[in-house]
């Protein structure tokens, strides 16, 4: 992800979290990933995307310095 876009598409998330596309638009349409629509098209604005991950990032991280693994959350897979 270092092209420099401003906008990402569901299948550029996918292989991130290691995931289908077709789970990232259940995400997005749980309202558990962040996405505007551009035209018929989903996207994901890139500043939205990192904040989401850095979030997410740091919540695993700390269950795991509590000392336990993070509890599953059922809308992430």
């Amino acid at each position: 992800m270092s092209s420099g876009k401003e906008m990402l598409r569901p299948a550029e998330i996918g292989p991130l979290l290691g995931v289908t596309t077709g789970r990232v638009y259940q995400l997005i349409a749980a309202g558990e990933i962040p996405a505007i629509r551009v035209g018929g098209a989903l996207r994901i604005p890139r500043a939205a995307w990192e904040v989401w991950l850095r979030r997410h990032s740091k919540e695993a991280l700390e269950s795991v310095n509590r000392g336990r693994a993070p509890l599953p959350n059922p809308t992430v897979h």
